[in-house]
């Protein structure tokens, strides 16, 4: 009799403490994070969508982490930006949480009406914030070419959830510009070439402009031109920085006079490093603005 009650008790104990480690929705929520780089899949609508998420190695549930998100481009894949943008070092340094979704048929839908991309990047960042201490005022988007388009669409679309977004080679179409409809001002950094064959250059001028008049920003930038320390890639980089906006965000443009449709520091030029410049950019802002 004593060693079947012994046995009941360490059954509930054993009960009591699975409960209490499990939240209301099924998802457990562990005192021990995996670290590092892990492959999931989440169902919406019926369609199951993969992402990687790397989690930096000193990361605990007692400090909330920043998250950046980073959309790959036409044609590519998670597995791909992953690669190249190689975020995940800077995750470990800077103390953030990274995530490369995948998109259907490896691209991303600018669509304004039952986007399902939207709807994905919302169910994953609610997911998200169920399972890992994530600072809601600090979820960042970037992206490679239609990436970059996609990122735009989350800032005109989803500026109740993203801080800031960083586009490299990527734009915004007329039609997106003309629907846009952020609830907040909305940090902007644009990373693009002169000679970009897939993206032509002579769209940003219009998108630079809807933004900067969108944040009434200074309407004449501070330029700057980056040391040409890798002659040999053929570009010089040229920055403009449009400040002073509503609440203090910034509107800043790298202007790659020679460079195509790649990443730099990856690829193309090498006098700045791409992923460098979004983080750097992208961290000093929240939901409210700028970071004091």
């Amino acid at each position: 009799m004593y060693t079947n009650i012994k046995h009941i008790g360490i059954i509930l104990i054993l009960t009591v403490s699975f409960l209490s480690c499990s939240k209301s929705d099924g998802e457990r929520i562990s005192l021990k994070v995996q670290s590092g780089k892990n492959t999931k899949e989440l169902t919406v609508n019926g369609t199951t969508r993969e992402y990687i998420i790397h989690i930096p190695e000193n990361y605990t549930r007692k400090t909330p982490l920043p998250i950046l998100l980073s959309f790959h481009g036409l044609s590519s894949n998670m597995e791909y930006n992953y690669n190249y943008t190689k975020f995940h070092e800077l995750a470990e340094s800077e103390n953030f949480i990274v995530v490369h979704p995948n998109g259907i048929s490896k691209r991303w839908s600018t669509s304004n009406l039952n986007n399902a991309d939207i709807d994905f990047i919302i169910t994953l960042l609610n997911q998200l914030e169920g399972i890992y201490n994530i600072d809601p005022n600090r979820i960042y988007s970037t992206g490679m070419s239609m990436g970059g388009f996609f990122s735009f669409n989350l800032a005109c679309k989803l500026s109740d959830r993203i801080a800031a977004i960083g586009s490299v080679t990527g734009s915004m179409y007329q039609r997106a510009i003309n629907s846009c409809t952020p609830s907040r001002p909305m940090p902007i950094l644009q990373i693009h070439g002169t000679e970009d064959d897939i993206v032509p250059y002579s769209g940003i001028a219009d998108v630079l402009d809807y933004w900067t008049n969108y944040n009434n920003t200074d309407t004449n930038p501070i330029k700057y031109n980056i040391p040409d320390i890798n002659p040999n890639d053929g570009n010089t980089v040229e920055r403009f920085d449009y400040l002073n906006g509503d609440k203090d965000v910034e509107v800043i443009h790298y202007k790659i006079t020679g460079g195509g449709h790649k990443w730099p520091g990856y690829q193309g030029n090498m006098d700045i490093n791409a992923s460098k410049e979004v983080w750097d950019f992208v961290k000093k802002f929240d939901l409210n603005g700028k970071i004091k």
